[in-house]
């Protein structure tokens, strides 16, 4: 398997163009996947530097309903037509961020045509070694975001985030995990999933969603530290971080973890 970053928050290369936002392009045995599409069309762009032909890609999956995952999708769509679209059944529902006394929309506006999207509501299998994981369970998390809401009948609530999906590729030697944003909590998603693969993970890829880590909050350093502790104890090859996992998280992270956390970036090629 071969995974390429499209986009990412930072690019290896200043031929790349990074913004806030994920896409990965996967390729695995015959299928050519793409995991998000970022929120514009500078996806389109680095795959053309990285030779990547989007042309081919014949599976989409969005991992959840924010704007830096899944707007690129319109542009996708213009050059390729045949990929097949996973998504949760909530990925369009209405998303917000609170800025002081603003609600900002920050979820996906759905298209006119919705033949090549399949909704996902549970767990489900893809193909033989291709799966979506749904509806895991949801925990607060110590190093949280509560300015991230939704709104339900006619009121803005906590996202309890249902819309997330997360998706797991299995070859001959690895069991490797994608998630986007990890809004449901990265320990949560690795210890929830584990319990219900039959073969161990051994490789994470995504965002751990823990850029708003306040360095000087006790408790959650104290949390970081001993989640290194633990990741670091498993059985998991390497945790591959980007995105929202932030800076200040990555190397309070990298001293527990060592050689089992890696950082990776626009145009970052990971073989597995």
């Amino acid at each position: 398997m071969k995974v390429i970053t499209l986009m990412e928050n930072n690019s290896i290369d200043e031929r790349l163009k990074s913004t806030h936002g994920l896409c990965f392009y996967i390729e695995h045995k015959k299928h050519k996947i793409l995991f998000d599409v970022g929120p514009n069309s500078n996806f389109i762009n680095n795959a053309e530097v990285l030779g990547v032909d989007l042309e081919q890609v014949d599976t989409v999956i969005i991992s959840h309903g924010h704007y830096d995952h899944g707007r690129g999708l319109k542009k996708f769509m213009e050059i390729n037509s045949k990929a097949t679209i996973y998504l949760s059944k909530d990925a369009f529902s209405k998303q917000f961020k609170k800025i002081k006394f603003l609600y900002i929309p920050i979820g996906l506006k759905k298209p006119k045509d919705l033949s090549r999207f399949v909704f996902i509501n549970k767990s489900k299998k893809l193909f033989e070694d291709i799966k979506i994981y749904s509806k895991l369970k949801n925990v607060e998390q110590i190093i949280g975001d509560k300015s991230l809401l939704t709104k339900r009948n006619n009121e803005y609530i906590n996202d309890p985030f249902d819309h997330e999906i997360y998706l797991i590729i299995k070859t001959e030697k690895n069991n490797v995990l994608f998630s986007g944003c990890s809004h449901r909590g990265i320990e949560n998603i690795v210890d929830e999933i584990e319990k219900k693969e039959t073969d161990i993970l051994t490789h994470v890829l995504g965002g751990f969603h823990m850029s708003h880590y306040d360095p000087q909050d006790l408790i959650q350093t104290t949390y970081l530290e001993s989640l290194g502790q633990k990741f670091y104890k498993k059985k998991i090859q390497t945790f591959y971080s980007c995105h929202c996992t932030g800076d200040d998280a990555y190397i309070a992270l990298k001293p527990q973890m060592r050689e089992k956390l890696e950082r990776i970036k626009t145009g970052s090629v990971v073989n597995l």
